[in-house]
């Protein structure tokens, strides 16, 4: 609105300027986006609670989402970028790709079920974090071209985010 008042001042004979009432821009409508995380979640909280037959394995899988989360809001952070689009739809990337390893390592865990539980865990790891590995790397070096060259509204925080969540959720 600012930016229009300026304007018309500025306008010669005949020229007018008039605010667009569509909003395009991120923020507009509140919060109401952030319902598709809570969606996304109880997608795969009924998926995988179907696939392991447990809710408590389910808990395992959804537990992991929040560290990436942790990664991806730290590189927000620490880079100072600005939270827009591309953060929305990274955050939507990270909750699929961290639940992909965490359905990896649990499905390899069930399959080998010892007594002890972290002799049993760490096999399974061991044995499943080379896939998770490719996958991170090639979705990490998928992102490197978005971040280079001149910083995009959307495509760049999409790769930053991304990349800063998988990095981290490989903890």
């Amino acid at each position: 609105e600012q930016v229009v008042d300026t304007y018309k001042s500025r306008l010669p004979l005949g020229y007018s300027i008039v605010a667009d009432q569509n909003d395009f821009y991120w923020g507009s409508g509140g919060n109401s986006q952030y319902w598709l995380l809570a969606l996304v979640v109880l997608i795969i909280v009924f998926i995988t609670s179907i696939l392991f037959n447990s809710l408590r394995q389910s808990a395992v899988i959804i537990a992991t989402i929040p560290v990436s989360y942790i990664g991806l809001f730290l590189s927000f952070y620490l880079f100072n970028i600005n939270f827009d689009q591309g953060g929305f739809a990274a955050l939507i990337l990270l909750c699929g790709i961290t639940v992909n390893a965490s359905i990896y390592v649990v499905n390899e865990y069930r399959k080998i079920k010892r007594n002890n539980v972290l002799q049993t865990y760490l096999k399974a790891y061991s044995t499943k974090i080379i896939p998770i590995m490719l996958t991170v790397l090639s979705t990490a070096l998928g992102f490197i071209p978005f971040m280079c060259g001149d910083k995009e509204g959307f495509w760049f925080p999409l790769a930053v985010g991304t990349i800063g969540g998988l990095v981290f959720s490989l903890i």
